[in-house]
């Protein structure tokens, strides 16, 4: 290899670049950005479009269908959702990855603008947001209390969350669960009747009250000024002092005009205490660590505050720790595969000298990987960090087929040290080459074809891996032959007597084999043909969640209520959870309550507290759970991070959706295996319609419109212009009495001001009537839709769930114009696992490319490629023997485990091929390669094996977090195939290579015969 002859020739010259590297390494590994994950932006957009104190119908008809309609409009809509509330309109833009949100973002934003006018005039914001990896927060706080914190945002904001946001290194910090005080214009109604006062106009009076504007320039005496008439507000007695009628009468004889706190609309418990929430959001170039702990100590500075006494503020989230703990998990299980990696080269090289120089290659390889991420601006992340641990066992293949090489040719030229080291290099160099790249190679499907999160992610995993074998190839190369010439090492060739016993088993287990290729052929299509029994009872779930210790437990809330009555359900579920905290290994209860909705997040204790697993926690709580009069708690078991189990049903109208959701799902209660089936459309919540007569209306000069105008202002109440306060901006709220304590008498009597002057109730040209109502609309790609949510039994996986469903539901009848669709959490199940399935045959038609320009051969490839066969079979043995469930992580340890078997192959038939061309036959070509490259193939999947032997054993998770996915199906994955189709692979592959053999000779021969009859018929047919 030319590359190692450069290193031999200038020996001062490599040794000074290798240093570089590692020097840049070890200072890179201060410098390189820490973060929980890449910055990453997803293909969709969301729009929130606030509309409070509304109904769900109001605001679908007024804002959700117009915005759907403009924004169906833009290209490349993958899905198009919506969710509409009686306070919100959200639609979710879904694009394919090769999309730009944030271009897409500015588009829709423009497309909103330009039906501005045909929203409801009192929409004041509208936002885009384009959601990435960098909106997560690096802290969640919870602020809890004994005393009550409802008037606390002024000590909140003043003395923590100012404090944090000038930290250096923060973006943004969130505050709440806790309102900044309001003005509340609050008019009486008997007053406004007693005074005949138009709302309309008293309404449009104030909006044009508090101004302040920019009326263009002056000169005076050779002097410019700006002229800028102001008529803002600058205490609450402006406002008591506006004049509202040609009488003098002032705002405050016909309103109570206060600075107090809004109406709550929400709530939190931490520990059965009142919380507040506040999220922490970092610069996307400031180090995730150093900002997180100057938080901390921003809070520990705040605790000790006198004026927080008896307040606790409690972490909820930490991506930093996350972080932090990936790097003790990647050092820890590096050291271990380091010491376990000198122990196994030690037991086959016996020489320490050796040993240490081969194992080195982990340490040096991880250094300079490090430095080539910081030139390339890659972070350590919790994706980063995972491609290292994966490529830790990986790390000093190279090295030991490079050195173990050179040891073989030392035996033939014992006086010629350099030479034997050219010989050794230049006889597995393309060898090593080839292998490299194979492992590298089979991620390039994920870079470079269809995208899903997952092979974005695994792109991100990628870049380590193959930065990291480029970086073991090169000191394979060059540093390893490079250290053996100058330190005048050489092999003792004292192998243990179990090594030389087991390749003399071997070289004997190989002539049997030659001996009778038809047993050897029979085993070799047993073996595969055997992994049907693993398969059948190797269950499969991408998702699995038993082992977060956590739970999410939502009430399904019938109806809407007072925040008072919500709160009270919250309080006696989290009292059986309470009195029933160390038997179910309840660390901390968060709950999150609004007037229709209520959810329980339980943290269990981890590590050594652990008593009882998830699924008995669960099954406790769900066979004693207290009932409560205004919902039914049930656990959500969502799907990673998607949405529960749900099947959604679509069409037109909403009540004929009712209906048939519910039949849905009594059929789905009838499945073996699903639990749980309800409709969302449960709700109990009712509406009162006024129904205005046209021709009352109009007879006394009134317009329908304008009735409407005028309930909404006395009873959802109107925003007015904000006012200027000391420290910031508070909002100004003109509404009727108490929104609480109305009545449907209060509508009864509303007096509407006639053009004449005078005034009637609104029920002399209104009548009222109490319907059933959505407090929730889904829309799915323009259409109405509810969902069906279910759970699944532990033996359930979504497979199966997928087929039951679809088999339940040819029997339900659904009317012309109604369909039924699987939910986001199938859809996404079914897409990874076909896009994984694709980019597993990319890969493998890439190693077999690599493969057939190493062998100049398209068949000797197909033999290599059969131990990616038996690696399969031997992944579902284990995961049997083991009783792992396949997710997700053992498709990526699937996919690792394709480029890493192959290596052992190439190098056996490599050389194999080698020793036929200096002249031995066949036979001996098979069984003088076997032995040689025994010990080297033993010695690379002992330490690529031990090398993850932490990770399969172990609980460690992505990004150190107890509720994220475990290494340990991606490690057991790579452990068991490795393993497996190492052991068949030494015994199989020399008679598939055979067999391989054969087929080419067989079709020379016939293409010889052919020409040689083709010539013939020539020479016979011009004579």
């Amino acid at each position: 290899m030319k590359l190692t002859d450069i290193a031999l020739k200038r020996p001062v010259t490599t040794m000074m670049f290798f240093l570089c590297f590692v020097v840049t390494g070890l200072l890179s590994s201060r410098l390189l950005p820490l973060e929980y994950f890449p910055s990453i932006n997803f293909p969709g957009i969301i729009i929130q479009i606030p509309y409070p104190n509304s109904s769900a119908v109001e605001i679908e008809e007024s804002i959700t269908r117009p915005v759907e309609e403009v924004l169906s409009t833009m290209s490349s809509v993958k899905n198009l959702y919506s969710t509409t509330t009686d306070n919100n309109a959200q639609i979710f833009m879904q694009f394919d990855w090769s999309q730009n949100a944030r271009i897409k973002g500015v588009e829709a934003r423009e497309k909103i603008d330009a039906i501005r006018n045909q929203l409801p005039s009192d929409v004041q914001r509208i936002y885009v947001l384009n959601p990435g990896t960098g909106d997560m927060p690096v802290l969640q706080l919870r602020i809890s209390s004994e005393r009550d914190l409802s008037n606390a945002y002024d000590l909140l904001d003043r003395k923590l969350k100012r404090p944090i946001e000038r930290i250096d290194g923060v973006s943004k910090v969130e505050l709440y669960g806790v309102d900044k005080r309001q003005i509340r214009i609050q008019l009486d109604a008997n007053r406004i009747t007693a005074h005949n006062i138009d709302l309309a106009v008293l309404n449009q009076r104030l909006q044009q009250e508090n101004f302040t504007i920019s009326a263009g320039e002056i000169t005076d005496a050779n002097s410019r000024f700006r002229v800028n008439p102001r008529g803002e507000f600058t205490s609450i007695d402006d406002f008591k002092n506006i004049i509202v009628n040609s009488k003098g009468l002032r705002l405050a004889d016909i309103a109570n005009i206060t600075m107090q706190q809004p109406e709550p609309r929400e709530g939190r418990h931490l520990d059965r205490s009142y919380a507040i929430g506040m999220n922490v959001m970092r610069q996307s170039s400031a180090n995730m660590v150093e900002v997180a702990s100057k938080v901390l100590e921003a809070i520990n500075q705040a605790e000790n505050d006198p004026a927080f006494q008896g307040i606790t503020l409690y972490v909820m989230n930490n991506q930093a720790d996350g972080v932090t703990q990936s790097l003790r998990d990647i050092s820890l299980s590096g050291l271990i595969g380091f010491v376990l990696s000198i122990l196994v080269l030690y037991f086959f090289l016996r020489d320490f000298t050796s040993t240490l120089i081969v194992a080195l290659a982990v340490p040096f390889a991880l250094t300079i990987t490090l430095a080539f991420m910081f030139f390339l601006n890659v972070s350590l992340n919790i994706l980063s960090m995972m491609g290292l641990m994966l490529a830790i066992g990986m790390l000093v293949d190279n090295a030991v087929v490079v050195t173990e090489s050179i040891f073989r040719y030392q035996q033939q030229f014992p006086d010629d040290h350099l030479k034997a080291i050219k010989h050794g290099v230049k006889e597995v160099g393309t060898a090593v080459f080839a292998g490299t790249v194979t492992t590298a190679i089979v991620f390039l499907p994920n870079i470079i074809g269809a995208k899903v999160d997952i092979t974005v992610f695994l792109g991100h995993v990628a870049i380590t891996i193959v930065i990291a074998l480029a970086a073991s190839l090169f000191i394979a190369l060059t540093i390893i032959p490079l250290m053996l010439a100058k330190f005048k090492i050489k092999s003792r060739q004292q192998s243990s007597d179990m090594i030389n016993r087991l390749t003399d088993r071997y070289e004997k287990f190989l002539n049997w084999s030659l001996d009778h290729p038809k047993w050897s052929a029979f085993f070799a299509v047993i073996i595969v043909v055997s992994v049907a029994i693993p398969f059948l009872f190797t269950t499969k779930d991408n998702y699995v969640d038993d082992n977060k210790r956590q739970l999410f437990l939502p009430y399904h809330i019938d109806s809407q209520y007072t925040i008072d009555r919500v709160e009270k359900s919250v309080d006696k579920i989290e009292a059986f959870l309470y009195e029933n905290k160390e038997y179910l290994n309840i660390d901390s209860v968060y709950s999150f309550y609004t007037n229709d909705r209520a959810e329980s997040t339980l943290l269990l204790t981890e590590g050594d507290e652990v008593t009882r697993s998830v699924t008995e926690i669960r099954k406790f709580i769900e066979d004693n759970l207290p009932e409560i009069a205004i919902g039914k708690p049930s656990f959500d078991r969502k799907r990673g991070q998607e949405e529960a189990v749900k099947i959604y049903v679509s069409g037109d109208s909403t009540e004929v959706l009712r209906s048939l959701s519910s039949e849905v799902a009594r059929v789905l209660s009838r499945v073996d295996g699903i639990v749980e089936a309800r409709s969302e459309a449960t709700s109990k919540d009712r509406e009162l319609q006024i129904i205005v007569d046209r021709i009352k209306a109009q007879s006394v000069g009134l317009d329908p419109s304008r009735v409407a105008n005028l309930v909404a202002i006395a009873m959802r109440g109107q925003p007015m212009r904000t006012f200027r306060g000391k420290d910031n901006e508070v909002e100004v709220v003109l509404e009727f009495g108490d929104q609480n304590s109305r009545s449907i008498d209060d509508l009864n009597v509303l007096q509407l001001p006639l053009p004449d002057g005078s005034s009637i109730p609104l029920s002399s040209v209104a009548s009222f009537k109490v319907e059933q109502a959505s407090n929730t609309i889904q829309r799915r790609n323009r259409r109405t839709s509810i969902g069906v949510v279910a759970a699944l039994d532990d033996d359930m996986t979504m497979d199966k769930a997928r087929e039951e469903i679809k088999t339940i539901m040819k029997t339900v009848s659904l009317p012309n114009g109604y369909q039924w669709s699987l939910g986001r959490a199938f859809d996404r199940e079914a897409e990874t696992d076909n896009i994984m399935f694709a980019n597993m045959g990319l890969a493998l038609l890439l190693i077999f490319v690599v493969m057939a320009a190493l062998f100049e051969s398209i068949l000797f490839p197909l033999a290599v490629i059969s131990s990616i066969l038996y690696a399969v079979v031997g992944v579902f043995w284990f995961f049997l023997m083991t009783g792992t469930q396949f997710s997700f992580m053992a498709f990526i340890g699937i996919l690792v485990l394709m480029g890493v078997v192959v290596n052992n192959g190439i190098v056996l038939v490599d050389h194999i091929n080698h020793l036929r061309r200096e002249g031995f036959s066949r036979r001996e070509a098979i069984v003088q390669g076997g032995r040689d490259r025994l010990r080297p193939i033993l010695m690379t999947v002992a330490t690529t094996i031990l090398g993850l032997i932490p990770l399969s054993v172990g609980d460690t998770t992505i990004g150190g977090d107890a509720n994220s996915p475990s290494y340990f199906p991606m490690a057991r994955a790579v452990v068991g195939g490795l393993a497996f189709s190492t052991i068949v692979s030494l015994l199989i592959l020399p008679t598939i290579y055979i067999g391989l053999d054969n087929l080419r000779d067989g079709a020379t021969r016939m293409w010889l015969r052919a020409k040689g009859r083709a010539s013939r018929g020539l020479i016979i047919k011009r004579t």
